[in-house]
């Protein structure tokens, strides 16, 4: 990608940082139906694994917007 124009590289940035939006909106999401009082237990504990899960993509996805952000 030698030569991306500075426009190309905001872009690039801009849809991965709306991926992790979209990651963290997901975690949350899974975190309040694990939090749930109602909830049976291994429902709970199947949506919080969920939810660290999506923390990983976020975590991974803030990798990559490093690497663009460093490297491009």
């Amino acid at each position: 990608m030698a030569g991306l124009s500075k426009h190309n590289k905001e872009k690039i940035i801009s849809e991965f940082k709306m991926m992790k939006e979209m990651e963290l909106s997901a975690r949350d999401l899974y975190t309040k139906i694990a939090g749930l009082p109602d909830a049976e237990q291994q429902l709970k504990i199947t949506f919080a694994t969920i939810a660290q899960d999506e923390q990983r993509h976020a975590d991974i996805v803030q990798k990559i917007i490093n690497i663009v952000n460093n490297t491009l």
